[in-house]
Order: C-alpha cells, then sequence, then structure tokens
C-alpha cells in the first residue's frame, strides 16, 4: 500500500517529528506492508530529519521504513504522488490560518478527484482568525473521509466554523483521539527505560504573534526571560539546559532566543543546546530530566508521557488553544492545575515551589483513544 501524508513537513520541529514518527508506528499496527511518500515545502531540511530519525522508526516499529520525498509547492509532484497512492493523508499538526492550506485543500481534491481516501489524522483545529482560512479547512474537511482530531477543543472549534457559515457537518463524522506524537513517546518509554538524572530541561520560544490578535509578544518574551532567571536561582545546584524543538529558521529556530536569553544572563548554571538534537535524543533529554518545563505544544506532550515531572507555558490562545486542549484530555487539570500558566493572560510566572508528584496518565483510555487511528486506518485499506 502506497501513502501520501502532507503536512508542514520540510519546517518540521521535533514536535512533526514525533507525529511523523506516531504515524509510522500506528500504521505498523494497521499493514503488514506499505510505502510512504512524503510531501515536503523544503526537502533538503526533510532529508536531514529522516537520515536522522530512521533507526529510531525501526525501534519502534520493527520495520525498515522508506520514504520517498516530494515537494509539496509543485503541483505536478503532488499530483503524481497522489496518482499513485491508496490514501493520502494529512499527517498531523494544526489547521491555522496560513496560506499553505491551500495545498492541502488542493491535494484533497485531486484524491477525491481520483477516488483515493483521504483522513486528516491527528490534526489540531486553530487559531482560525480570518473568515478565508475558516473557509479553507471547511472545504479541506468536506473532502476528507476520515475525520480524526488531536483533542476535543479542535472538534469544537471545527464545528464553531460549520456554524458560523450555516453548513452542516454530521458530528458523528468527527473522532477525537489523541496527538499522533502520543504514540511515539508511549512506544520510545516502552523501549527505553528512565534514568533520571539531576538537570532541568527547559524549552521555550520567542512568542509568536500569529496566536494572538493583541500586540502582546514583548510582555510575554519579557515573562519568559524573568521566569529562566528565576529557575537558574532556585535550581542553582543544577544545570538549566535550554532544549530547542525547531533547528530551522523557516518556522523560527529556538537557538535565536535561547541564545539571547543565555547572553543577557548572569547564571552559569544556563546552558543552550545549540548542537541539533535527533528526536531519539530530546526525548531522552526529556525522559531522563529531573525536571521539565515546557513551552512549544509537542515539548509539553513529550514531556508530559516520557516522564510526567512537568511545568507547562501554554502560550496558545487561552482556553481555547492545543495546549489547552491536550491537558484537559489527558488530565483534566488535575494534577497540572498548579502547573500551568497561561502567557496570554498573566504579567509574571508566580514563584514554582518545589515540584512533588508525577503525574500517571490512564494507560488503558489512551490506548483506547490511539485505536480509534488504528479502526480508521483499517476501514481505509
Amino acid at each position: 500500500m502506497k501513502i501520501t501524508i502532507i503536512g508542514w513537513y520540510g519546517t518540521e520541529t521535533i514536535g512533526d517529528r514525533a507525529i511523523l514518527a506516531g504515524i509510522f508506528s500506528l500504521l505498523a499496527r494497521s499493514y503488514e506492508k506499505f510505502e510512504i511518500l512524503l510531501g515536503s515545502l523544503y526537502p533538503f531540511f526533510s532529508q536531514r530529519t529522516i537520515d536522522e530519525d530512521q533507526l529510531f522508526w525501526k525501534e519502534i516499529t520493527q520495520k525498515n521504513i522508506q520514504v520517498k520525498l516530494f515537494n509539496s509547492y509543485r503541483p505536478g509532484e503532488l499530483k503524481h504522488s497522489i496518482k499513485q497512492s491508496e490514501i493520502v493523508m494529512m499527517g498531523g499538526g494544526p489547521l491555522m490560518h496560513i496560506s499553505e492550506l491551500l495545498i492541502v485543500e488542493y491535494a484533497f481534491s485531486q484524491a477525491k478527484k481520483r477516488g483515493k481516501k483521504t483522513i486528516i489524522m491527528g490534526c489540531g483545529v486553530g487559531p482560525l482568525f480570518y473568515n478565508e482560512h475558516q473557509h479553507t479547512v471547511l472545504r479541506i474537511v468536506q473532502k476528507c473521509d476520515l475525520i480524526i482530531l488531536r483533542d476535543q477543543q479542535s472538534k469544537q472549534n471545527l464545528i464553531d466554523i460549520f456554524d458560523k457559515f450555516q453548513t452542516e457537518i454530521a458530528k458523528d463524522r468527527i473522532q477525537v483521539s489523541f496527538d499522533p506524537a502520543v504514540e511515539c513517546a508511549l512506544k520510545f518509554s516502552q523501549k527505553f527505560p528512565a534514568l533520571q538524572q539531576k538537570y532541568i530541561a527547559l524549552n521555550i520560544r520567542k512568542f509568536p504573534e500569529e496566536y494572538s490578535r493583541e500586540n502582546i509578544s514583548k510582555r510575554v518574551n519579557i515573562i519568559l526571560k524573568s521566569f529562566v532567571y528565576s529557575i537558574a536561582e532556585k535550581y542553582s545546584d543544577r544545570d538549566i539546559f535550554l532544549i530547542p524543538m525547531h533547528y530551522f529558521h523557516i518556522g523560527n529556530d529556538d537557538r535565536q532566543f535561547l541564545n539571547i536569553i543565555k547572553m543577557d544572563s548572569i547564571h552559569e548554571n544556563i546552558k543552550v543546546q545549540n548542537k541539533n538534537l535527533s528526536l531519539f535524543e530530546t526525548l531522552r533529554m526529556y525522559q531522563c530530566a529531573f525536571l521539565n518545563i515546557g513551552m512549544r505544544f509537542h515539548s509539553v506532550v513529550l514531556q508530559t508521557i516520557v516522564s510526567g515531572r512537568n511545568i507547562i507555558l501554554d502560550y496558545t490562545e487561552p482556553q481555547k488553544g492545543k495546549i489547552y486542549g491536550f491537558i484537559k484530555d489527558i488530565d483534566n487539570f488535575d494534577f497540572f492545575h498548579d502547573k500551568y500558566f497561561v502567557l496570554q493572560k498573566i504579567n509574571a510566572i508566580e514563584q514554582i515551589d518545589d515540584f512533588n508528584g508525577k503525574f500517571n496518565f490512564n494507560q488503558s483510555r489512551v490506548d483506547e483513544k490511539l485505536s480509534i487511528y488504528l479502526k480508521a486506518l483499517n476501514s481505509a485499506s
């Protein structure tokens, strides 16, 4: 079976790489044999990340997964890939207000013309502030055979769009699971036992202006710097590793902001991870840390699953964004109620108390939710 996967690959973060690894694991659990045609916005970058992650894919799937890249920006290459495939899949990530949404709409249109199965595989919905992008998402969803979103909040966001434009959709068509990166993190944890060490792993990013309608980036960035320094002072006997989730200038390389924080600091225990880490190496850093602090969405997802000793800095839309949606679904803000900070709504992060306990997710419930993917893939074959 040949499967075309499209999305935001080519600018992939460690999180996107975890999504892809999770999708491969789910495919390996569903199909004996499959081939992947991966659409990339910048294939040279995807080739590098594939080379770094391929051995890890084999570890968690027990299969030699071969990936053939094509350029998503080139309609001829996209159409050729779709023509060869049985399934065309939007492989995770957000359906949000960026112009590349039109690539997804075009791909699904071409797939439907050729009678191919179309799947939204663990995507989020939002931020979508503008009518034109909301319309595009509506049209994409209307071309889908199977819709699996990564949290209940995304389902509500999607229903709100349909209601806004007075367009009907059968709500039971919209299924909800967890982000495919959860599958990746689970497989990693099962394969590699934790070896807890003394350091703190911290991921933050420069506040992305596209996530708010207000001009709050300067304020949030000041909050973040101050918070890092307070952590470094509180845990002066521990190294504070600033761990990037993104190593490419398109999409904002985290190292730019992290090095500014380091250079402006007097704290010698703050260290920036400037050398690229692979997906496996990032997971290992989070798994073995004494404490994790995460801001990028997938740093939160991975830290929560492989460690459970983590604090969350939510930069997305309050009570509507992807981090809120994930924590609400997996924890309902029970364990994390005092370990969760909404950056768009506060002027400072209060002093962190000594971290106690560990989040232990409900394994049977997570397995049940992930089985939604398996049922969908089996029905698509």
